[in-house]
């Protein structure tokens, strides 16, 4: 049912007061209480944050994280009617900003988007996939764990404390993370580029070991060797066993 004009025009009015502490008469409300429902608010905005920004909430000064939490609920009109799909607007809100936190922290942007990847994973609808985690490792083919995301950063946020980070830290780093079928849990690991060219293969479609391997060597202008194949062995079994690699395809 649709509200009558003048309902949605006070609900907008409470609502941009409650964003920027900027008062006009509404009917119905009391200026005197109406203090109350913007730090109820504003409360409720900077629990869902904290809770999804942990790591940059830890790396702020208590004054640069409040002044980026009133910033933010001030000037941005969040738009998601889903509540723990907010925190992605703080991300979406400083990115195309010039802004003297990401100056002063030139990974920032790549600190929140960690972090909020995570967030996104954990909650993100089922993917199922057909697999069976009985198999051949030498000559069955491989299932990609179908709830990931593969990820290039500049800035190794995902294996140092943000607060130890430099200038000189500044590269090219890649991880993949992804969502354990069994218990939800999201975890990560770091990769060189040919393990995310060999991952790559793999989103397209199941892969034996040895095939893998041999399409790799030839994208990347390798020679086959036996180190290498060592290699891609060890990151085979280890995605095995933390999930990344979920089983082998069905033969049935």
């Amino acid at each position: 049912m649709q509200l009558p004009e003048t309902t949605h025009q006070h609900q907008s009015a409470l609502a941009d007061y409650c964003r920027t502490g900027k008062y006009s008469a509404i009917p119905g409300v009391r200026e005197q209480h109406v203090t109350q429902y913007r730090r109820l608010v504003y409360n409720v905005v900077d629990d869902m944050l904290q809770s999804a920004y942990p790591l940059t909430h830890h790396l702020l000064t208590t004054r640069e994280w409040n002044a980026l939490v009133q910033e933010f609920f001030s000037n941005h009109p969040c738009q998601s009617p889903q509540v723990w799909y907010m925190p992605k607007e703080l991300y979406e809100y400083l990115s195309p900003k010039e802004h003297k936190l990401k100056n002063k922290y030139p990974f920032l942007l790549e600190l929140l988007w960690l972090e909020w990847l995570e967030v996104e994973l954990f909650m993100m609808e089922d993917r199922p996939a057909a697999y069976t985690t009985i198999g051949d490792l030498s000559t069955d083919e491989l299932v990609l764990n179908p709830e990931h995301h593969l990820q290039q950063f500049q800035y190794p946020v995902h294996l140092k404390t943000a607060k130890q980070l430099t200038p000189a830290d500044k590269g090219d780093y890649f991880l993949v993370l992804f969502r354990k079928p069994d218990s939800g849990e999201v975890n990560f690991m770091n990769l060189s580029p040919a393990l995310v060219a060999m991952l790559e293969i793999l989103q397209e479609g199941p892969q034996t070991m040895d095939a893998l391997i041999r399409q790799c060597c030839a994208a990347w202008q390798l020679q086959l060797s036996p180190e290498i194949q060592a290699a891609a062995h060890a990151f085979i079994t280890q995605s095995l066993d933390n999930r990344l690699i979920i089983g082998f395809k069905s033969k049935h």
